[in-house]
């Protein structure tokens, strides 16, 4: 099903996405030809590099003199990636560096430098191989050849990391171990020369294509390398977390900085489970799980091949040989990533098939065979869905159930059921509602002071006369949706504040009843992203944030700690809680969003549509305006007097300013919990510093909508880096931190309306 999950939104997406490569393409060719170095410069960076390793070497290190090799070329190189890519790794290794003039952890801030240098001659690779593709048919044979020189002599510096033996997951699944070399230096070498033959040009049509392929290749296998850089240092904490705990924080700290250099190609097509893998490179080295961890880099390298087949796809259908080839080298070379590890779970005859499958996909794209390439890709994605099978995903059980919750839920699916038949039976309705579903209504309307009964009930009899009984359904429809929200944030919200003072055994039934009320409204978070569109006058699709795995990962891990094994099982429960209630509440806002696109297109040509969405979105923000009405309660009345009035009235930006005006006043809230309890209660901090993370994950779509992407991931790094400081005590970088982070909120809450 997830595999299914995924084919879908790459087919939907395909299209958009090329228009934003296509874009970002002509973007980072401007930028590099205005900053590119020569491979002069490159080798001063690289010999650099090289001193600061001798340098981190001595005992005690110092730190004046990495700083003093460091300006010059290595660090115009870091400046030039900076600028083109859009990261911020000049201000980590400058931070790093006053870490070890200040004595705070220096082992750890020379893995920081150390890791973080290797992640720019990696991306200078990536540049230069993509930029001779991109400017090929343009470009001279010398123009692009010196742009090679540059690659090839970048990669001098990372050789050493390139060329390690592979690391597998052990059969029991429980550790990682050395395997056999794959030889990925020597490949990514070999691809270098081919590129270099390609670049004369004798047959530019093929030559082109050579380019493709080997530009595959090299960054593919320059991904894989340091995807088993993470898994060597995984392995490493696992081995020594019981008994050295310096080595152990060592490997963690280069796992993480190792992560971050291949994050962007696991988070786009598993969002959640990136979040899994940075909460566990940076929190407890006991909750280090060698399964979990490979699974979901799988689990998003899969969305990858996924992606390179639906591009392969459409060059077959255009009869674009030099695409298709492209695309099916893409597949092949981002699989191989999964090879040994698919070999591990299904045997060396699936592993087999799998490489013959990609293999196939290339002839048939060279030989532009519609039939071909659909076999071989159906073949391929036969073995992925079999392997994604066999991957650690989180999933739920409940031990302890609870008669009127589940009751609730299977009555409310029914009525769902009973909602899409024509006619509509509201008789039937009626006896779904009544007994445990009203029951369970009222309670909630006891507890919190509401009349969900009252809209629910008075639903059921417009539908029961014929009046307005589309709108009444949603309005019943989105009415039980806040209703299970609500048992949601009660019982997760209790189990969390009364983790002391009960048993295991009454955690375990409240969390239960949490989790069977959130499988009501699970398909509410299972929705892709909603995003204002660049003219600021619609809304649009976005990523999917694939908040429902989020939310099921924390409702497991809430689980594991309730067992309270671990001195920290308080503070993991209490971050759970975070992780479900918030993306709850984005959900619901996506919701908002979602049903206010369908009203601005169907607004002028099919009322009776756009009313409906129109009372979607006004229940949808019902369940969740308390968190945008706290801080900003004069825009929450705007937007309540938009999704009640005149259609035409509704101005998409007004709604979505308004709502991340709110969302906003809840991450500054955030950050004055942190202040108040950074140095009294650092677990509290911590727990702020999450809520600050997940808000700002709400909006920071729309933060570089309005802004740019430099700013998103100065807001990303600040919080990252606000949590380390916690972490380490370190009040000084922390408010450091708050500063940049207030600065680019102010700058993103000027341009709101």
């Amino acid at each position: 099903m997830y595999l299914s999950k995924k084919i879908m939104i790459v087919m939907e997406r395909s299209l958009m996405m090329s228009l934003i490569v296509i874009a970002l393409s002509i973007s980072n060719m401007s930028a590099i030809a205005a900053t590119t170095s020569n491979a002069a410069t490159i080798q001063s960076g690289v010999t650099a590099f090289q001193a600061i390793k001798a340098l981190r070497g001595e005992t005690p290190m110092n730190g004046d003199a990495i700083a003093a090799t460091y300006v010059g070329d290595l660090q115009a190189l870091v400046q030039e990636i900076d600028e083109t890519n859009f990261l911020e790794l000049n201000n980590d290794i400058q931070g790093a560096i006053n870490d070890i003039k200040d004595g705070k952890e220096p082992t750890l801030a020379g893995q920081v430098i150390d890791k973080t240098l290797q992640r720019v001659f990696y991306q200078i690779i990536w540049n230069r191989i993509s930029t001779i593709r991109d400017q090929f048919d343009a470009g001279t044979t010398e123009a692009l050849t010196q742009m090679l020189n540059e690659a090839e002599a970048s990669f001098q510096a990372i050789t050493g990391t390139v060329a390690r033996e592979n690391q597998i997951l052990t059969a029991d699944r429980q550790a990682i171990e050395a395997g056999s070399n794959p030889g990925l230096d020597v490949e990514i070498t070999n691809s270098f020369s081919s590129v270099r033959t390609a670049l004369n040009k004798s047959n530019p049509d093929e030559d082109l294509i050579a380019v493709q392929v080997a530009r595959y290749a090299i960054r593919m296998s320059l991904a894989r390398a340091y995807y088993i850089a993470v898994l060597r240092e995984v392995a490493g904490v696992i081995e020594h977390r019981s008994t050295d705990l310096d080595e152990t924080r060592k490997e963690q700290k280069e796992g993480e900085i190792f992560y971050r250099i291949i994050e962007p190609l696991v988070a786009r097509g598993n969002p959640a489970g990136n979040l899994s893998i940075k909460a566990q490179l940076t929190g407890n080295p006991s909750r280090i799980v060698a399964d979990e961890i490979v699974s979901e880099l799988s689990v998003g390298i899969i969305a990858r091949v996924l992606g390179e087949m639906s591009g392969q796809e459409k060059a077959i259908a255009g009869q674009n040989r030099a695409s298709a080839m492209a695309e099916a080298a893409g597949a092949k070379y981002f699989a191989r990533i999964l090879l040994p590890d698919l070999e591990l779970r299904l045997g060396g005859a699936d592993r087999s098939n799998l490489e013959s499958g990609l293999e196939n996909l290339l002839t048939a794209s060279n030989e532009l065979s519609a039939s071909k390439s659909t076999a071989a890709r159906d073949a391929i994605s036969a073995i992925l869905e079999k392997y994604e099978g066999e991957l650690y995903r989180a999933k739920y059980e409940i031990t302890n159930h609870t008669a009127i919750v589940e009751n609730a839920v299977t009555n409310y699916q029914a009525i769902g059921d009973l909602r899409n038949q024509i006619p509509i039976d509201a008789a039937a309705i009626a006896s779904k509602y009544a007994g445990d579903l009203q029951q369970l209504t009222q309670i909630v309307d006891q507890v919190y002071g509401l009349s969900i009964d009252q809209d629910v009930s008075g639903a059921i009899d417009q539908v029961k006369n014929g009046d307005q009984v589309a709108l009444a359904l949603q309005v019943m429809d989105k009415s039980l949706q806040k209703m299970f929200a609500l048992v949601v944030y009660n019982r997760v919200t209790l189990t969390a504040d009364q983790f002391s003072n009960l048993s295991t055994d009454e955690l375990t039934l409240e969390w239960d009843r949490a989790y069977a009320a959130y499988s009501a409204i699970a398909q509410t978070t299972d929705k892709e992203d909603k995003i204002l569109s660049l003219d600021l006058q619609t809304i649009t699709t976005g990523r999917d944030p694939d908040l429902d795995y989020q939310i099921m990962l924390a409702f497991v891990q809430g689980k594991q700690a309730i067992n309270k094994a671990n001195a920290d099982d308080g503070v993991v429960l209490a971050l759970a809680r975070e992780n479900i209630v918030i993306p709850l509440v984005r959900s619901f806002l996506i919701g908002v969003l979602r049903e206010l696109e369908g009203i601005i297109s169907h607004r002028n040509d099919d009322i009776d549509e756009a009313r409906e969405e129109q009372i979607e979105a006004e229940y949808f923000y019902r369940t969740v305006e308390g968190f945008v009405a706290q801080d900003n309660p004069v825009g929450s009345s705007r937007i309540k007097a938009q999704l009640t009035g005149e259609l035409a009235n509704i101005v998409a930006n007004d709604i979505v300013s308004d709502i991340n005006k709110g969302i906003v006043g809840q991450l500054k809230r955030s950050i004055g919990q942190i202040e108040a309890n950074f140095v009294a209660n650092k677990n509290q901090a911590l727990l702020a510093a999450e809520r600050l993370s997940l808000y700002a994950n709400i909006f920071l779509p729309d933060l570089e909508l309005r802004l740019d992407t430099l700013h998103r991931v100065k807001l990303e790094n600040g919080i990252r880096d606000l949590k380390l400081a916690i972490q380490t005590d370190d009040i000084n970088r922390a408010i450091a931190v708050r500063s940049i982070i207030n600065e680019v909120v102010a700058d993103y809450e000027n341009e709101l309306i």
